[in-house]
């Protein structure tokens, strides 16, 4: 019995099971797992987030220490003329050498007007945007091949009806052929029997190739090529429409990407606030130089202190800022609210889609036992004379008609969930238990927080 997924704490009310496995058959679990450890577009957005994750570092280094080491290695020569002592005569002098000088400069800055404090309030708040979005990224692949995983299925088996419904003809024109041998049969059965058969087999070649490019979809996503695919698993579902929506605005990852963005928006109006204000810096300079030719040859110097900038003027610019950044936060709080409504109308309508395509499943079921059974009574009814060869076709007709219906209704069925459950934002690895090590998209920032004055720093606490 395969394990039941269970999603987050939070989602605990949605969760997935599993029918009983077969042994020799990809599962759709397996499927989804592939996607999560291979597709090159996931890896692409795992490293994104690492990209933006540095944005944290440069912004901590912004108050640390810092140094610079300078230096300079020449050739140079001089040469002058002139009278030396007014009673003797013009004497030229020349002087070559190589000087040389070194300096190492370095600045601890004391206050930036709450510039530092903001710049890695911005960093954190767009890397949380940037780990939503990774979200995000992984939701629409997961979606994206479980469509195929959906497609592949439904292709598969629209296939296998065709085949036999040219199975089928086949038979039926054989049994034309057959009652006309025997004189109670006509020309035209025959010849209509054939022309349903001939258009049978067009409708397997263009099965066939729908097939083929549902399989080359879900080679480019998943990875491989699909074998023997197992069963979709059915999904719960959150119980009415509200708890839907409530869920989407908790958990929908575009919806927390957006939030975390405005947080920075408001943090990049601290930044802006922060040029008009004083600025105070410890700096000390130690340095030599060696072979000068004018003046001392050789020569030191160190020198330690506290340097501070007070803005003054800057012709307007400085408040521009300021109200620019402002009404970039007031934009995104409009933007929020309209993202809210529209995944509260994307919720409403994939809900109302999923309740017509159920409904669609349900009559397309119906149709199929209706239109077997009227089958068999016009085969019967044709074999005491009562129908012709043509009402036997077109029951045929309608036996195929409602078994396509009926595949295309169930996948439209797991399209469809597939998509509810990505608004919700539930459709990623980490809602659904992959059986799987899961990516730690803040691993990577914490290893890069451990640098020498971070560890420094904690042993210098430690010692306190």
């Amino acid at each position: 019995m395969k394990p039941i997924w269970k999603l987050w704490p939070i989602l605990a009310s949605l969760c997935v099971i599993f029918d009983a496995p077969n042994l020799h058959a990809e599962t759709f679990e397996e499927a989804l797992v592939s996607v999560y450890q291979s597709n090159p577009r996931l890896k692409a957005a795992r490293a994104q987030v690492r990209e933006v994750d540095e944005s944290y570092i440069q912004a901590r280094a912004e108050g640390r220490l810092s140094s610079s080491l300078s230096g300079s290695y020449d050739y140079a020569t001089n040469r002058a003329s002139g009278e030396i002592v007014p009673t003797a005569p013009d004497q030229t002098f020349s002087r070559e050498g190589f000087p040389s000088a070194v300096q190492v400069q370095v600045i601890q800055p004391l206050y930036q007007g709450g510039r530092v404090r903001a710049l890695k309030g911005q960093a954190k708040a767009s890397i949380l945007a940037a780990r939503e979005q990774l979200r995000g990224t992984e939701q629409d692949l997961l979606q994206q091949s479980a469509n195929a995983y959906a497609n592949v299925l439904r292709d598969e088996e629209a296939a296998r009806i065709r085949r036999s419904n040219v199975s089928v003809l086949a038979r039926q024109e054989m049994a034309a052929q057959a009652r006309f041998d025997v004189g109670a049969g006509t020309k035209t059965d025959i010849a209509q029997a054939q022309s349903r058969v001939a258009a049978a087999e067009a409708g397997v070649a263009a099965a066939e190739a729908q097939l083929q490019s549902s399989r080359a979809t879900y080679i480019r996503l998943i990875g491989h090529i699909p074998v023997d695919l197992a069963p979709i698993p059915r999904f719960e579902l959150p119980p009415t429409l509200e708890v839907a929506i409530a869920r989407a605005r908790q958990n929908n990852p575009t919806l927390l990407a957006a939030t975390h963005n405005r947080t920075a928006a408001k943090s990049a109006i601290d930044i802006a606030k922060s040029a008009s204000k004083p600025v105070v810096s410890l700096n000390g300079t130690l340095g030599g130089q060696r072979g000068q030719i004018n003046g001392l040859a050789e020569g030191d110097q160190f020198s330690f202190g506290a340097q501070f900038v007070v803005p003054l003027f800057s012709g307007g610019r400085n408040k521009s800022r300021v109200r620019q950044a402002r009404h970039a936060d007031t934009r995104m709080g409009f933007e929020i609210k309209d993202l809210g409504r529209a995944l509260d109308e994307g919720v409403r309508q994939t809900w109302a889609q999923l309740d017509a395509v159920r409904q669609a499943l349900e009559s397309s079921r119906l149709q199929v036992e209706a239109a077997e059974i009227a089958f068999e009574g016009v085969e019967l009814e044709q074999s005491v004379g009562t129908r012709t060869t043509l009402d036997v076709l077109d029951a045929e007709q309608e036996v195929l008609n409602s078994k396509l219906s009926q595949i295309n209704a169930e996948r439209d069925v797991n399209v469809t969930t597939f998509q509810l459950l990505t608004v919700l934002g539930v459709f990623d690895a980490t809602a659904m238990r992959l059986p799987i090590d899961l990516y730690d998209s803040s691993e990577n920032l914490e290893s890069e927080k451990e640098d020498g004055f971070s560890r420094l720093s904690k042993k210098l606490n430690l010692k306190k």
